[in-house]
Order: structure tokens, then sequence, then C-alpha cells
């Protein structure tokens, strides 16, 4: 068998490529898998790369950029308010506009609660009972002290029972 590279005969086989060489044309390595240009990865690896680093890019950005999902009621943590609590907000200026009659005091209850939900903020709780022409931090503030909570850090524990101020 002869080397690759001249007409000397081969003692070694190159261990990367499989190529037969004498001792002028390699070491533990043939003469080709030595040079510098052997080292650099194929052309197909560096556009693969590149490709694949284009898509994972253009993924990321779809998924930063995309808009959130429209979901049915059974998937996400609604907050459903009571029925009292509903005819309370709304009651008020309906008569208002049709008659100038008052509400008998028996259509609503005394005081109207809210069994905290799981994901549930005390912001969220108030903008669903926001008696008209409150501002919502007001109200917030008022729905904390009516509950013994910190305002600026409320403890909501799902289960529990919040009063809720008129």
């Amino acid at each position: 068998m002869k080397c690759y590279n001249c007409a000397n005969d081969a003692v070694r086989e190159c261990r990367r490529c499989g190529r037969l060489y004498c001792d002028e044309h390699g070491d533990e390595l043939c003469g080709e898998c030595l040079k510098p240009t052997g080292a650099l990865p194929s052309f197909l690896l560096y556009r693969g790369s590149l490709l694949a680093l284009l898509l994972g890019t253009a993924v990321a950005f779809w998924l930063l950029l995309k808009p959130p999902e429209q979901s049915d009621k059974s998937e996400l943590n609604y907050i459903e308010p009571t029925a009292t609590a509903q005819t309370a907000r709304t009651s008020t200026p309906a008569v208002a506009a049709t008659t100038p009659t008052a509400v008998p005091a028996t259509a609503t209850p005394s005081a109207t609660t809210y069994t905290i939900q799981e994901g549930d903020t005390l912001f969220d709780i108030a903008s669903l009972f926001l008696p008209p022409g409150e501002s919502i931090t007001d109200y917030a503030d008022r729905l904390a002290a009516a509950n013994g909570l910190d305002p600026t850090d409320p403890l909501l524990r799902p289960g529990e029972t919040l009063t809720i101020p008129k």
C-alpha cells in the first residue's frame, strides 16, 4: 500500500479519515487532517447551525410578540360575582333612571361577601364590585380596611371570605 501523498510505502492509517500515510506525511493523524482547515466545521454544519440560530430567533420573537390566547371561561379562573353583588351594582343606576323611588332595604343584604379564588388580587376584586363614580384605588383601600388587610401587600388566601363594603 502506498501513501496517499507520495509513492512511499504506507506505515500507518489515519484514525480520523482512514487514509494510509508514511512517516513523512503525518504523525498520529495524516497530514490532511493536521492542516488548520481540517479543524474547521464543514460547510453543511456551519450552514445548519446558522439556520437553527435563525429559526430559534424567529420562535423567540413570535413567543414574545404573539397576542394572548382567547380561551373559554372553563380554562381560566374568572372572578364570578354573586347575584346580590350584581344586583347591588346594576340596580342603582337602573332604578334611578326609570323610577325616582328607592330600592327597599330587603332587596340587598346588609353585607355582601366574596370567596377568594386562586389567582385573585385585591384590585381584581375591587374592580368587580366597584361602585359607580369611585376610583378603583380608593375602593381597593376601603375593601382592604373592611377586611383588616394591608392595602400595599394584602395576603389573599383561596377559600377565605371577604366582606364587600358598599
